[in-house]
């Protein structure tokens, strides 16, 4: 069994391997992964924007489902490997520690997810230290990549399609840090509402959940 926290997957310092001979990065499970730096990411964003203007917040976003999608994949499929065991077996408390320890292991900020409202057909996510948090196109504050890597990293385990909306950014001094709301069509529609209407996160959170 695996306890809630402590749980090192990801995370340990001999997660990843350098081929040589090659010249490639590896998981235990053979996955090659690449390494970038601020700059890259950086220089990446700035050339995008200058490309495609206004569109860039899009496209970050429709990066970061694709990325998402692809990472849940990933996860799930080394999980059950390294475990003898498929992940959607295990219990929840389990795979919200091997998620945040993955999340950290890549390098992806710590992120905290409330599952508890999950009846209500919405998550609560909190990030802290993505990444991306001074990154973005000139004029616009908002986490676009995460936004959709959430969306796309927890809609292959619903295997329903999940809307993601940001509902918090720590660039703009909200109290709560950079926080989401993941959830079907209808109740982002009723998050949006909310946000409109300048509510936090928490309190969006409570409307949508009573």
């Amino acid at each position: 069994m695996l306890a809630r926290e402590g749980v090192t997957l990801f995370s340990r310092s001999d997660f990843l391997s350098f081929d040589v001979k090659n010249g490639v990065l590896r998981s235990p499970a053979g996955t090659r992964m690449l390494a970038v730096n601020d700059d890259f990411l950086r220089g990446f964003v700035s050339a995008l924007d200058y490309e495609a203007g206004e569109a860039a917040s899009l496209i970050l976003r429709k990066c970061g489902t694709f990325f998402g999608r692809r990472l849940a994949q990933r996860f799930e499929a080394e999980v059950s490997q390294w475990s003898q065991t498929p992940l959607r077996d295990r219990p929840m408390s389990e795979y919200a520690g091997l998620m945040a320890d993955l999340f950290k292991g890549c390098g992806l900020g710590a992120v905290d997810v409330d599952f508890s409202h999950g009846d209500r057909g919405f998550l609560s996510v909190k990030l802290v230290n993505s990444p991306m948090q001074d990154l973005g196109p000139r004029g616009h504050v908002g986490d676009d990549l995460f936004c959709g890597l959430f969306e796309g990293f927890f809609t292959h385990f619903t295997d329903t399609g999940l809307g993601c909306l940001q509902t918090g950014d720590v660039r703009l001094g909200n109290r709560e840090g950079t926080t989401f709301v993941l959830g079907f069509e209808e109740v982002i529609a009723r998050a949006k509402d909310l946000l409109a209407q300048k509510q936090p996160h928490s309190a969006i959170v409570a409307a949508l959940g009573s």
